[in-house]
């Protein structure tokens, strides 16, 4: 039978019985697919167990009887002093009680030293007195809150890392780096997490749940406690984020979680709950929500060249020169001064235009442009590259481009840009870009331009980025 018949027969609580199972009061057959096979014997030894239990036998004992080590009797004749003995316990705090009672005790004057000193003298006597072992904060069991609220604790650490590489060193991982990703931001979590709970005690994820960690009794962790914690969660929990390994560790806590038992990383704390409303999950979700659309501005703002403010020409490379790097496009990259850089070991079929800089008195750039002529004679996109990046260059400095249109601006700018063997002009965000084409001697084929047998080739391109 499975434990669920198990739960019905005996009307003995899931966790009871991993309880009893653990302490290796039965061991149940596995079935081919690792799930409990509960037997008859299986049965009646949690019928035994459950008796003696409600009679109050220790687990110690239960077990000496399991193995022949004590016979019943002599359990049992032991379990009647202790029953007599917590009698007389308790007769001596029902007869302290009523005393404190006729002597009008009240809680704000209560001159407790003098009635802790009675029940020293009751000890003394055999008689001891004192709070309940339960006195200690319970560890919760809710397998999808706590995974949940992990989840979001760890997605806020990518966060803030992916947040400090974009800001500081403009850089992103690629798909071909996620597993780098997640244990930097594993390292970021070491950092932060042990902070949090030995200062505040909860962490983001925690406290939308109501979730707290707290040593056993009551405590805050120290930080080096909660780096243990996190350490032994990592390894126990996370399978130490390999991947394949971590789905299985995660799928494995879930049920020891699901089953009442005590997380190796929770063994010796207490991890509360406050509540279990509706609107915390709403929450959760929220702040997923939110996580997620953060993430989505890092990456434009990853996107968007770094300098928008009025530009300098030193500023136009800067914005040119991370263009080309963040969208993989080949080209060459400008100095501070706007020339080419020359690449090494490399001879350039077609030299690329050579930009020309207007500016104002005090260096602000209004104007970049070019004229181009081709020495070789076939024409077809070789400034393509040259006059987007420009263009894009330009146009994150615009006080109109900002994150939440940028995507729209980009698809305009590349829609509107003709090929080499058009005339355009348009306005966008406060540019004004214009391309003049003349030639002479070529055929047009599919935005190309092919020289005509014989003919003699002429061709010309100007091109143009204004501010206004």
């Amino acid at each position: 039978m499975n434990v669920s018949q198990l739960e019905t027969e005996l009307d003995l609580p899931r966790a009871s019985i991993r309880f009893y199972e653990k302490e290796g009061l039965l061991s149940p057959a596995r079935l081919a697919n690792g799930y409990r096979d509960y037997s008859q014997a299986d049965l009646d030894t949690l019928r035994r167990v459950k008796l003696l239990r409600a009679l109050g036998l220790p687990l110690e004992d239960i077990k000496a009887l399991q193995g022949g080590g004590l016979r019943l009797a002599d359990a049992l004749r032991a379990q009647e002093e202790r029953l007599e003995r917590e009698a007389r316990q308790r007769e001596a705090a029902r007869t302290l009680c009523r005393t404190m009672e006729d002597e009008g005790a009240e809680y704000a004057t209560l001159d407790a030293g003098r009635y802790l000193d009675e029940l020293t003298r009751l000890e003394k006597g055999g008689i001891t007195l004192r709070p309940p072992a339960g006195d200690v904060l319970p560890v919760v069991s809710h397998p999808w809150r706590r995974f949940l609220a992990r989840m979001l604790d760890h997605g806020l650490c990518t966060l803030l890392l992916n947040a400090l590489l974009v800001f500081t060193l403009r850089f992103s991982f690629g798909s071909e780096l996620l597993v780098v990703q997640s244990y930097l931001a594993w390292g970021v979590q070491f950092l932060l997490e042990p902070l949090l709970l030995s200062t505040w005690g909860t962490t983001p994820g925690k406290w939308i749940f109501g979730l707290e960690v707290r040593g056993a009794h009551g405590g805050k962790l120290t930080f080096r406690a909660a780096a243990a914690r996190l350490s032994l969660l990592f390894r126990y929990g996370e399978g130490w984020g390999l991947p394949g390994y971590q789905f299985i560790r995660n799928y494995k806590s879930y049920r020891a979680c699901d089953d009442g038992q005590v997380l190796p990383w929770d063994e010796g704390l207490s991890y509360t709950i406050r509540d279990e409303k509706a609107r915390r999950g709403l929450a959760w979700a929220g702040a997923m929500a939110l996580e997620i659309a953060l993430a989505l501005l890092l990456v434009l703002q990853l996107f968007m060249p770094p300098v928008r403010r009025p530009l300098t020409v030193a500023d136009f490379a800067r914005n040119y020169n991370d263009v080309l790097r963040q969208n993989g496009w080949n080209g060459l990259t400008l100095d501070e001064t706007g020339a080419w850089v020359e690449p090494r070991n490399t001879i350039l079929i077609d030299p690329p235009p050579v930009f020309r800089y207007e500016t104002t008195g005090d260096g602000v750039l209004t104007g970049v442009s070019y004229a181009y002529e081709p020495e070789t004679g076939l024409v077809w996109n070789q400034t393509e590259t040259e006059q987007l990046a420009a263009l894009v260059a330009m146009l994150a400095a615009q006080p109109e481009a900002g994150l939440f249109n940028w995507l729209p601006l980009l698809q305009t700018a590349e829609d509107a840009m003709g090929d080499p063997t058009e005339n355009f002009r348009f306005s966008l965000a406060g540019l004004t870009v214009e391309q003049e084409v003349a030639y002479t001697g070529y055929r047009p084929m599919s935005g190309v331009l092919l020289p005509e047998e014989g003919a003699e080739t002429f061709y010309r391109q100007s091109f143009s980025i204004r501010v206004g």
